[in-house]
């Protein structure tokens, strides 16, 4: 079997598709850029496409080659399980029949149930389909019902259609085509058009917009030196894997699982069917519609037809999804699945070996920290084994250390804040943002939420007469959570806050640059940091994600001194998809977390380096150590 690299000049630019047996396994995303743009864009991940120079020996290959345009060049690779065809679209006249299912769109504290009218092609009911038509009432529906908070109710979506394209443009003017000639997704700016609204930012670095529903300045005022740099178009192609976009008898349909994969999972949203109902889960739950989707009479085995869409959109979605495959060296996933062996359990009729394999991939191969398995498929009895990586396994090995070790100090957990001679500690293990109205609660109620906790914070440590002279934070348990929360955090320490984010993908940037009101007086000023105290962090192979973003900032700031270990990493904001047969899962995303030196982007999966290493962590916890060892430093 041979992979066929086919190679053309677009605008300028030069163009690789890579093409397993006629199709292409990693040439799920083209993306076109301007010829002058190309040497700066490198912080964009070329995930589908890239731009290459023919050397003379490629052009002395063959003369017919040559004279070919798109030149062929032939590299070996491994079968594809015997079916060489399978990335092949047999475009043909369907059977189409049309059904309603009944819909069930869900959150934690929330479920509508609708009805959704579905299409299948030549009898497959394995592999619903939706017209434009009902995939616009869908997003709209979606949208307008849980995310009106974040200017969601707002969005609107027009449809022209013009022989074998759609074009669909955001009432922002930002466009997407579908071409069912062609089989592909064309995205004038992919960053943009799946945004939530024009009043978000292009990619939600910080979700709080600044102000409370009565107009009043709230909590962040974001900097007039943010940006956003708008990334590059880009194509999906799923065509390429196979995966026919049907236009027929003047209407237009694309698979129900392309569409949660592509457009409903960024806002985290996934789709769950099961030959009985169509179930939306918000925000990757499913226990609230528990008895709708985990059928009694659910099949034993996978069809044939499942077996061989479900494969081809796993791989489609994790080519166009995943945020590390740079760092990963994944060329693409269909060959990534033949090098590790997975492609036969993956394959497989049993629902059970299938989601083993998925979670040997997320848990022991991708080994990213974010990427794992969350719910089973309505047709499997167990959940399928965790198999760590070796990365998963060090850092699960590590918090078991470190909250030994603090144990042993204190056995009832960390208290929250607490002041050991001149210098304030103040723990957190999670990122969590509540949303209270911090003006008004009692924080000393709240401070598991860490926006309450950090504010309870300042105002012991700046109160009248106050003995403190140094800030710990310690965030050596602390494995993410809330961005915003983190946020927080970097403002009240630093006072200019900043944090970056970019999408390998689009090659998109965005910056945000803010100040607190840690204070609570409604104004940003320079009274609302702790920037003239000693700050430190303490860090340790458990802070993951945004525990490892705000150590990384932190050190990049040169203004607080880092304590303990190398921190753990974790670039990548939470993606959940799920499969078409009905897993859900999730991975590391496009969104990619990021600090900024020299105007360039770094993302922070290596963590950040301790200025001073404490190997032993029970030396973290004893709070009367710490304080002469900082005292010790500062020459005190």
């Amino acid at each position: 079997m041979k992979k066929k690299i086919m190679i053309g000049i677009l605008t300028g630019t030069m163009v690789v598709s890579t093409i397993l047996s006629g199709c292409g396994t990693s040439g799920s995303i083209s993306e076109t850029q301007p010829a002058a743009a190309t040497a700066t864009e490198d912080v964009a991940e070329e995930t589908t496409t890239q731009q290459v120079e023919k050397d003379e020996s490629q052009k002395e290959e063959s003369a017919s080659e040559a004279e070919t345009s798109p030149a062929e060049q032939e590299m070996s690779l491994v079968g594809l399980a015997g079916s060489g065809d399978l990335f092949t679209v047999n475009e043909h006249d369907y059977q189409i029949e049309k059904k309603t299912l009944p819909l069930y769109l869900g959150s934690s504290d929330k479920e509508d149930t609708s009805e959704i009218e579905v299409a299948f092609m030549d009898g497959i009911t394995d592999v619903p389909y939706i017209s434009v038509e009902t995939m616009k009432d869908i997003i709209s529906k979606l949208l307008r019902a849980y995310y009106e908070e974040s200017g969601g109710k707002k969005y609107d979506l027009e449809i022209e259609k013009d022989n074998d394209t759609v074009l669909l443009t955001r009432e922002s003017k930002y466009p997407a085509k579908i071409d069912f000639a062609d089989n592909t997704i064309h995205f004038y700016d992919f960053d943009a058009f799946i945004r939530i609204s024009e009043e978000a930012p292009l990619m939600d670095v910080i979700s709080a917009t600044g102000f409370n529903e009565n107009g009043e300045s709230h909590l962040f005022q974001k900097s007039d030196t943010s940006f956003e740099r708008y990334g590059n178009p880009v194509t999906f192609s799923p065509g390429e894997y196979g995966i026919d976009l049907v236009h027929q008898d003047d209407e237009y349909y694309v698979p129900l699982q392309l569409i949660s994969d592509l457009i409903l999972s960024a806002y985290r949203a996934n789709v769950l069917y099961n030959k009985e109902a169509v179930c939306v889960a918000i925000v990757g739950g499913v226990d609230y519609f528990d008895d709708k989707y985990y059928i009694s009479d659910a099949p034993a085995e996978r069809s044939d037809d499942l077996i061989a869409f479900n494969y081809k959109e796993l791989c489609f979605a994790l080519d166009a999804l995943y945020g590390l495959k740079k760092q990963h060296n994944i060329s693409d996933f269909n060959t990534l699945f033949q090098m590790t062996g997975l492609i036969e359990p993956l394959m497989s009729k049993n629902p059970e070996e299938e989601a083993q394999a998925l979670a040997d991939l997320l848990c022991k191969y991708l080994d990213d920290g974010h990427s794992g398995n969350i719910h089973k498929s309505y047709m499997m009895k167990e959940d399928p084994k965790r198999n760590w990586g070796p990365s998963c396994s060090h850092k699960y090995d590590e918090t078991d250390r470190y909250a030994d070790a603090r144990k042993q100090y204190y056995p009832d957990g960390a208290k929250p804040y607490e002041e050991i001679g001149n210098t304030a500690y103040i723990t957190f293990d999670s990122f969590v943002f509540n949303q209270l109205d911090y003006y008004t609660e009692k924080l000393e109620d709240n401070l598991d939420d860490t926006v309450a906790l950090t504010i309870y914070a300042y105002q012991q440590i700046t109160r009248e007469n106050s003995p403190i002279e140094n800030v710990v934070v310690d965030l050596s348990n602390n494995g993410g959570g809330d961005a915003d929360a983190a946020a927080f955090l970097i403002g009240t320490f630093l006072g200019d806050g900043s944090i970056s984010m970019t999408n390998p993908t689009s090659g998109a940037l965005v910056t945000e640059n803010f100040k607190v009101d840690v204070n609570l007086d409604r104004k940003f000023d320079e009274k609302d940091s702790l920037r003239d105290y000693h700050l430190f962090c303490m860090a340790s192979p458990v802070s993951f994600s945004c525990g490892n973003l705000v150590p990384c900032v932190f050190k990049n700031s040169n203004r607080v001194t880092l304590i303990g270990q190398q921190s753990a990493g974790g670039a990548c904001v939470i993606h959940r998809l799920t499969t078409a047969d009905g897993i859900l899962f999730q991975i590391s995303g496009l969104k990619q977390l990021a600090y900024t030196k020299n105007g360039s982007f770094y993302d922070i999966d290596q963590g950040a380096a301790p200025d001073y290493v404490i190997p032993d962590p029970e030396l973290l916890y004893n709070r009367d150590y710490m304080t002469k060892y900082i005292n010790g430093l500062l020459g005190k």
